[in-house]
C-alpha cells in the first residue's frame, strides 16, 4: 500500500499544486479581491466628558474629524458593506502631548472577513482651551421713531442678563449682547419677544455655534407716549416785610413745557399750575428767587417729554421798597355813602380830625402805583352802613359819631395814618 502511494509522487504533488492554482484562478475570476472607499465618515470622539470635567473644551482642526475609509476584501463582501457599517472613533483618554488622537476604524459587518480596513488620516488634531462662562447685560436697541407727536416712554424687559458659555477665545470676542425692537410709526405700546444677538467690538454680528446661551430671546414692552406743549402758571402767596410790596411781576425762564403721557389724559391738560404756597414771600425785603422742580406738579402718569430738560425752573418775584407821596384833603373832599333815610350828616371841624384848611396826608405804595394817584383830587368816603355793621348798630342815632375814612386811591396804595372823621348826625 505504501508502495502504491509513493509511486509517481512527483506527479501527484504536481497535480495537487495544479489543482490549487486552478481553484485560486477560478475563485479570483468569480469573486476577486476588491477595495472600496467610503468618504465623509465622521470620527466619533469617545470619553469627551473627561476633558470637560477639567474645564476644557476642544475643537477639531483641519477637517481631521472627517475621514475616508478604505475596506479591502472579496467583492461579494465589500460590495455588501455600506457607509453606515463603518465607524471611526478616537478616545480622549489616549490624548497625546501634541493634542492628537489616534483614529481606529472598523466595520460592524464582515469584520473578520475583510483583508484590510484603514483611513486616510491617522490622527484627529485638536485645539484645546479653557471653557469660559460669562454673564453679560442685554441691551434692548429700539429702532425707528414713533408717529409724529409721540415719543418713547419706559422700556421694560423680563430679563436683562444672559449667560454665555464656550471656548475662551470665542467667548472673548463677544463685546455686546443686543435685542432689537422696531417702533417705526407706532402710536401704541409695543410688546414683543425678540431674538438675542451677539456682536463683536466692531459691532459686527457674531454667528458662532460654539457659544451657547441660556436664553435665546427676551420679552420687552416699549411704552409709547403722546406729547403736548402747555403753559406754566406761577402764583404767589405771603406778604413782604412792612414797607415792602410785590410789584406783581413774576419772571421765569420756563413758561411752557412739553409733557407726555396717555393721549386720553394729556388731552385734558391745558395748563400746569404751580401753587401759590411754592412761592411764599412772607417777610422778604428784596426780589424773591426760587428754583422749582416742575415735574413735582405734573399729574400722575404724566412726565416731561424732553429728555434733555432737567425740569428746573428759576422764578423771580419782584419785591420793592415802598415809597410815599403827599396829598392834601379838606372838609369839602368828604363824601357820604349809605346814609340812612331821615338822617343828615355834618362834618365837625376841629384840629384833631379835620379842618377846612388843607391838610397833608401821606399815601404809601410802590412807585408804579403812586404814579396813578391824583394828589389834587383825593376823595374821602364815609360808609355809614359799614360803620353801623362794625359797631352792631341797627339804627344810626342822632349825635356825634367817629367814622374811619376810605380814601379813593388805586389798589395797592394805602394811608398809614389812623384817624377818624367826627360827624354830627341829625
Amino acid at each position: 500500500m505504501k508502495k502504491k502511494i509513493m509511486n509517481n509522487l512527483d506527479l501527484k504533488l504536481l497535480a495537487l499544486l495544479f489543482s490549487i492554482i486552478l481553484w485560486l484562478i477560478v475563485v479570483n475570476i468569480d469573486d476577486p479581491i476588491k477595495s472600496v472607499q467610503f468618504s465623509g465618515v465622521e470620527v466619533k470622539i469617545l470619553n469627551a466628558g473627561e476633558l470637560e470635567n477639567k474645564g476644557k473644551v476642544y475643537e477639531v482642526l483641519e477637517d481631521t474629524g472627517v475621514v475616508t475609509v478604505t475596506v479591502k476584501g472579496r467583492r461579494s463582501i465589500v460590495e455588501d458593506i455600506s457607509k453606515e457599517n463603518i465607524s471611526a472613533v478616537a478616545d480622549m483618554r489616549n490624548l497625546s502631548s501634541m493634542n492628537t488622537l489616534s483614529i481606529v476604524v472598523s466595520s460592524n459587518k464582515y469584520a473578520n472577513e475583510l483583508d484590510d480596513i484603514k483611513c486616510d488620516t491617522d490622527n484627529v488634531k485638536l485645539n484645546i482651551e479653557d471653557l469660559k462662562k460669562v454673564q453679560k447685560g442685554i441691551f434692548v436697541e429700539v429702532l425707528g421713531e414713533p408717529a409724529e407727536e409721540y415719543i418713547l416712554g419706559n422700556l421694560t424687559a423680563n430679563l436683562n442678563q444672559i449667560y454665555l458659555e464656550g471656548p475662551a477665545s470665542h467667548v472673548d470676542k463677544v463685546a455686546s449682547v443686543k435685542a432689537q425692537l422696531q417702533v417705526e410709526g407706532v402710536t401704541n405700546n409695543v410688546s414683543s419677544s425678540i431674538p438675542i444677538r451677539l456682536y463683536d467690538a466692531e459691532g459686527e454680528l457674531i454667528d458662532d455655534s460654539r457659544i451657547t446661551m441660556n436664553i435665546n430671546e427676551v420679552s420687552v414692552t416699549q411704552e409709547i407716549l403722546f406729547t403736548k406743549t402747555v403753559p406754566v402758571q406761577y402764583s404767589v402767596s405771603g406778604t413782604p416785610e412792612a414797607g415792602y410790596a410785590a410789584t406783581g411781576e413774576i419772571s421765569a425762564n420756563v413758561n411752557a413745557i412739553e409733557i407726555a403721557g396717555k393721549k386720553s389724559q394729556i388731552d385734558g391738560i391745558g395748563v400746569i399750575q404751580i401753587p401759590a404756597t411754592t412761592l411764599n414771600i412772607d417777610g422778604v425785603t428784596a426780589d424773591y428767587k426760587a428754583e422749582i422742580s416742575l415735574d413735582k406738579y405734573l399729574p400722575n402718569g404724566v412726565i416731561l417729554a424732553n429728555p434733555t430738560f432737567d425740569g428746573k425752573a428759576t422764578v423771580i418775584v419782584e419785591v420793592e421798597k415802598e415809597t410815599f407821596i403827599t396829598a392834601t384833603y379838606s372838609k369839602d373832599d368828604v363824601r357820604f355813602a349809605n346814609l340812612p333815610e331821615g338822617r343828615s350828616a355834618e362834618v365837625i371841624v376841629d384840629g384833631n380830625y379835620i379842618t377846612n384848611d388843607e391838610r397833608d396826608i401821606r399815601i404809601y405804595g410802590l412807585s408804579t402805583i403812586l404814579d396813578n394817584v391824583d394828589t389834587d383830587n383825593i376823595t374821602i368816603r364815609l360808609d355809614f352802613a359799614a360803620y353801623m355793621r362794625e359797631n352792631g348798630m341797627t339804627e344810626l342815632t342822632p349825635g356825634i359819631h367817629y367814622l374811619s375814612p376810605e380814601f379813593r386811591i388805586p389798589s395797592g396804595a394805602y394811608v398809614k395814618e389812623d384817624f377818624k372823621v367826627q360827624i354830627r348826625i341829625q
